[in-house]
């Protein structure tokens, strides 16, 4: 955006116009009578767009009949010089911005709108009065001055938000200046989150501006939200409209959604322990904590994390509350058990037990590898043990003779057949 004292030689410049203006109007002054007008210090356009001047005015009652025959015009402070001298031609005044009072004269308001602006018309404007009184021209000028900036940009729309809670709706209002009447902006909100009107508004110094209010009821899911508010000019000419946008970030207040509880550290006896408490609200919630041994309930203190040395009295149900000025939830219960051995010696105990299994793992070893030397050694004890057994029992059943025979011939099992020598002899071959 172009400014006024953009760089030293331009401030001289402004200054010696400025002062040339003063002096002439003050001179003119002195006989004469002084023209006070009202308008604003400082108006902003667009290349390519108009310009409303909201201008009221005042002069002493005897001279409110000139108006009648007046001719108004708008005259830049840094051509003040060259407007009665013959350099002044027809070429250099179509360079200047179209000029059309708007207001009624007779009711001092000399409101203006020019048009055809660009960046090199930036300037301050001082508004003048001229009229014919027979064969001598009389004009009123004033001292003060509108300084009119004309930029090739837009400036960003304005955003009033305010406080967002869950549940409650609210109004967010966009507001970018509109400065031509005839073509004013559109405004509107990115992404459409509910309702939304549009309205023009006449501003204390006499300008307009154009708002787009939305209306819709706020929730956990609009937390963070980024939105949009774009503002759209048409202009006179045939380029495309200029766009221009401000995003905002929506910031939702909201009760504890959640609320959990993190354990840093080993739960040891004599080892150091670390609590942390968190909470999903906005604005973000306090931390109460309580331990609850023996179904009672006892408060330990209020702050996001709790470290103590464990301790068997640590041992018990940890709880954190979290609150905030729209509600408050608890957290769920974390069961902590001090055991009465310190890490340290529960890794000795450990470390014995550990030797204690190696060297039975060991002997075991050892005797499976001796066991194959005996298994043979009693495998032959066996063998030989069933063969004398089976001998014994040959023995056994073998049939005795029999002496009587009587009963021999009782006992047909028993009984023998009397052969004589040769016979046997004989039958063995």
């Amino acid at each position: 955006m172009k400014t006024y004292l953009s760089s030293p030689r331009t401030a001289l410049r402004m200054f010696a116009a400025d002062l040339l203006v003063f002096s002439s109007i003050l001179s003119a002054a002195c006989c004469q009578t002084i023209l006070k007008v009202s308008v604003p210090k400082t108006l902003n356009s667009t290349s390519g767009s108009c310009l409303l001047i909201p201008c009221l005015f005042d002069i002493k009652k005897e001279k409110e009949n000139l108006l009648d025959s007046s001719a108004v015009t708008w005259r830049r402070g840094s051509l003040w010089s060259l407007y009665d001298t013959p350099n002044f031609n027809d070429a250099q005044a179509q360079k200047e911005p179209a000029v059309e009072v708007v207001g009624e004269l007779r009711q001092k308001n000399c409101t203006s709108v020019m048009r055809n602006l660009s960046s090199q018309h930036s300037d301050r404007y001082y508004f003048r009065i001229e009229t014919s009184l027979g064969l001598k021209n009389f004009s009123m000028t004033d001292t003060k001055a509108v300084y009119i900036n004309v930029s090739d940009s837009l400036a960003k729309p304005t955003v009033t938000m305010p406080v967002l809670r869950e549940g409650e709706r609210v109004n967010l209002t966009c507001t970018a200046p509109a400065p031509c009447p005839s073509h004013p902006p559109n405004v509107k909100w990115a992404p459409a989150l509910g309702d939304e009107i549009t309205q023009t508004t006449l501003n204390a110094d006499g300008t307009l501006s154009v708002s787009a209010i939305l209306s819709f009821v706020p929730s956990l899911h609009h937390h963070e939200l980024k939105v949009n508010c774009v503002s759209i000019h048409p202009l006179h000419r045939e380029d495309k409209p200029l766009l221009s946008a401000k995003t905002v970030t929506l910031s939702v207040e909201y009760p504890p959604k959640k609320t959990w509880i993190s354990l840093t550290g080993s739960v040891w006896l004599g080892s150091n322990v670390t609590l942390a408490c968190q909470s999903n609200a906005n604005p973000p919630a306090t931390h109460r904590w309580l331990i609850k041994r023996a179904g009672v309930e006892e408060e330990l203190g209020i702050s996001d994390v709790l470290a103590f040395t464990a301790t068997q009295e640590h041992t018990g149900e940890y709880i954190c509350w979290a609150q905030n000025p729209y509600g408050a939830m608890n957290s769920t219960n974390l069961q902590i058990t001090v055991p009465g051995i310190s890490f340290t010696a529960f890794l000795s105990v450990l470390a014995a037990l550990t030797c204690l299994v190696l060297a039975l793992l060991f002997i075991v070893i050892y005797r499976r590898y001796k066991e194959p030397i005996r298994n043979d050694t009693s495998q032959d004890e066996n063998i030989y043990a069933n063969m004398s057994t089976s001998a014994v029992k040959s023995q056994q059943f073998q049939p005795k003779p029999c002496e009587d025979e009587m009963t021999c011939n009782i006992n047909p099992i028993y009984k023998l057949k009397q052969t004589t020598p040769d016979e046997s002899i004989y039958a063995n071959y």
